[in-house]
């Protein structure tokens, strides 16, 4: 009987479409990978605006992201050989006969596509954290409050007597959000990422 290259993923999508995107997945995972990694090690060392850009770009629920994370999992994928049960037996034996030589593929394929959502979801994590770590506010060590540092005329920081620039990074777990601008940074989710200026 006649073998043929066959997985999980590309049995759902097809051969043909399967074959094409993973030739795109070949070229764009090395080139992916590389830019990931670079901007993550600066990320680790350095704490610039315009990386907290690019992770927002590129990371998280980013559509370039998930099409990177669809590509790796193209990328990652194990086709094995099966029997051409529908050239041999007709389409209706198809399933019973290839069940037990590409069984492993389903269970490969699961597995990348529960990574894969794990690397989205975390990625998003730590992209909000680093752009808290980035963004600059004003601190009153004292009280251990940090406020917004833009002009949001915070009628707590106004009453303080010295408040000083501190970044993101530099504040520690014991500090909290100022309230009437965690309320101001409530109000400006709607139309910026207001996420920036909690810890998470």
């Amino acid at each position: 009987m006649a073998k043929v290259k066959q997985s999980f993923i590309s049995n759902i999508i097809g051969k043909q479409t399967y074959d094409e995107f993973k030739v795109y997945a070949q070229i764009i995972i090395p080139i992916g990978t590389c830019v990931l990694a670079i901007i993550f090690c600066l990320s680790f060392f350095f704490h610039w605006g315009f990386i907290s850009t690019l992770l927002n770009l590129i990371t998280g629920t980013s559509l370039l992201f998930v099409a990177y994370i669809a590509a790796l999992v193209l990328y990652m994928d194990i086709e094995v050989d099966v029997d051409d049960a529908e050239r041999y037996y007709g389409a209706k034996h198809e399933k019973e006969i290839k069940s037990n030589s590409y069984k492993l593929t389903v269970v490969w394929s699961v597995v990348l596509i529960l990574f894969g959502i794990a690397a989205i979801y975390l990625s998003n994590k730590y992209r909000k954290h680093y752009a808290f770590e980035c963004e600059t506010f004003l601190v009153d060590k004292q009280a251990q409050i940090y406020h917004l540092n833009w002009d949001n005329d915070c009628e707590v920081a106004a009453e303080t007597g010295e408040l000083e620039k501190m970044k993101g990074y530099q504040i520690d777990k014991s500090y909290t959000l100022c309230v009437w601008c965690e309320e101001r940074a409530d109000d400006a989710f709607v139309q910026y990422s207001s996420n920036r200026y909690f810890r998470r």
